[in-house]
């Protein structure tokens, strides 16, 4: 495929730079879907976290992260070579797989994939994880799993790619890898203090919505922004993605329906992104008609995966690997079966389709594709994360105390929502009058200094929004933490 700068075209190019900015949207917007999911006292340091997630993604990215995943000169069948570090050459020069926009522009563009990603996977370790950890892991992780999966599947001279795998927008680099490194995650760190033992329902439904909606709004460039304009396929990526949503999320409602006898805005959002995952790695290769049957499978799927887990006792916090993991899973194998020649024909590539015109080896190779991603992911994700424990720094679980008042105060010293920071604020400047007097400093507190004693703000059990909070007063024993909940 020519890569010429004569072959630019604007408007592909300004298509490209407003997907990348719908990407971004991603990330704050799986912040707060996550966010919304967990108990109030770890609400801001996930979305903290996937922002984070943004800001080092971006720095490997520059340094080497995009020549080793996207390398076009590298003849690796594995891995590319550091010609392209930090953005060497990286210029007006297409890339062979975007030839009509700069490879800046393509760079920046694949950036946001690469950043979403690990974001993803640490929903896993929701509400029991370290912040400096996550970071270091982050940067390790997106070098050692994803920008390797990236490189077998999309790169011009990845043993995946040279196969023939479809994967359009990342069923196996992005879901299937998230997937199985929170799965890793798991049997890595074990289940939160109190989980079967505890009724635990979202704190926020309504930041579920939010980051829902961005997430919807996003995922709009995320499988669309590197399709044709000319050709019809970005159109035909950008309805298989909305039909997809919305299969998966009216699926999945009737389903929760049948069992509480109630609708749930949150399981309409879990649907929706499980329809989504399910029709990114098919996106712009299959007929706008077979999204439908894809949303409902994956909403049908996904749905019964989250209520498996919860029956073998798997603590998947935030529903990664059942919606994930499943979901990329589902979507690359009937990728096989629905991708039609005839879509992929638009842009003037010859292919055989999938199992729908006949072509029974493109199952094989998608199998191929995600046995080969889900084993290097969970492999990888769980050595990484056994060697970290064994380095006090690197240890990624908080303690048990830190655990049941909250990573919020524990990690970052701050709170999610001000009704939060008045009452801790109000028992520090009890407890300061207390040490004064007692002429002790070992009592005193504050909320910048969440390892001295602090009070512990009680939620009302599955009370589903944050309306209410009791208070217990500070221990005054020198062996109990006492982050606020």
């Amino acid at each position: 495929m020519a890569t010429s700068i004569s072959d630019i075209d604007m408007g592909a190019t300004v298509w490209m730079i407003a997907s990348t900015a719908l990407v971004f949207l991603m990330i704050p917007g799986l912040g707060y879907f996550y966010g919304g999911m967990v108990r109030s006292k770890n609400a801001l340091s996930l979305v903290f976290l996937c922002l984070m997630a943004l800001a080092v993604v971006t720095l490997q990215w520059v340094i080497w992260g995009y020549s080793l995943a996207l390398s076009e000169t590298s003849s690796n069948p594995f891995i590319g070579n550091l010609r392209h570090w930090l953005f060497l050459d990286v210029e007006y020069t297409p890339h062979p797989n975007a030839p009509t926009v700069p490879g800046i522009v393509y760079a920046v563009y694949q950036c946001m994939f690469a950043a979403l990603t690990p974001g993803l996977a640490i929903g896993g370790a929701a509400e029991r994880i370290r912040v400096l950890p996550t970071i270091f892991y982050i940067f390790v992780w997106t070098t050692l799993v994803y920008d390797p999966i990236a490189y077998w599947v999309w790169a011009p001279n990845g043993w995946l790619y040279k196969m023939g795998v479809m994967d359009f927008a990342g069923g196996c680099a992005v879901e299937t890898a998230s997937g199985f490194a929170a799965l890793a995650f798991y049997f890595v760190l074990g289940k939160r203090k109190g989980f079967g033992e505890e009724k635990w329902e979202p704190h926020n439904y309504l930041n579920i919505i939010l980051g829902c909606s961005f997430l919807y709004f996003g995922w709009f460039g995320f499988n669309a922004g590197a399709a044709s304009l000319e050709s019809g396929r970005a159109g035909i990526a950008f309805m298989t993605t909305s039909l997809a949503a919305a299969a998966g999320g009216i699926t999945w409602v009737g389903l929760a329906y049948r069992v509480e006898h109630k609708f749930s805005s949150f399981h309409f959002c879990s649907g929706a992104v499980a329809g989504m995952v399910c029709v990114t790695p098919a996106a712009s290769f299959v007929s706008t008609w077979a999204s439908l049957p894809m949303g409902v499978i994956a909403g049908i799927c996904c749905f019964y995966m989250v209520e498996a887990n919860l029956r073998l006792g798997i603590d998947d916090c935030i529903d990664v690997v059942a919606v994930h993991g499943v979901g990329g899973i589902l979507g690359v194998l009937l990728t096989g079966i629905f991708a039609d020649k005839r879509v992929i024909g638009l842009d003037g590539i010859e292919s055989a389709g999938g199992l729908i015109n006949g072509n029974g080896r493109q199952l094989y190779v998608q199998l191929a594709a995600l046995a080969a991603s889900a084993a290097w992911s969970f492999v990888i994700s769980y050595i990484l994360l056994k060697v970290m424990n064994y380095i006090p720094i690197f240890r990624l679980r908080v303690d048990p105390d830190a655990e049941e008042h909250g990573v919020d105060f524990a990690e970052l010293g701050e709170a999610g929502y001000s009704f939060m920071h008045d009452v801790v604020q109000m028992h520090v400047d009890k407890n300061s009058k207390r040490a004064s007097i007692a002429s002790s400093f070992h009592e005193t507190a504050s909320i910048q200094h969440p390892h001295k004693h602090m009070p512990m703000v009680k939620e009302a059990a599955s009370s589903g929004n944050v309306t209410a909070a009791s208070v217990t007063p500070p221990q005054t024993s020198s062996n109990t933490c006492a982050y606020p909940l």
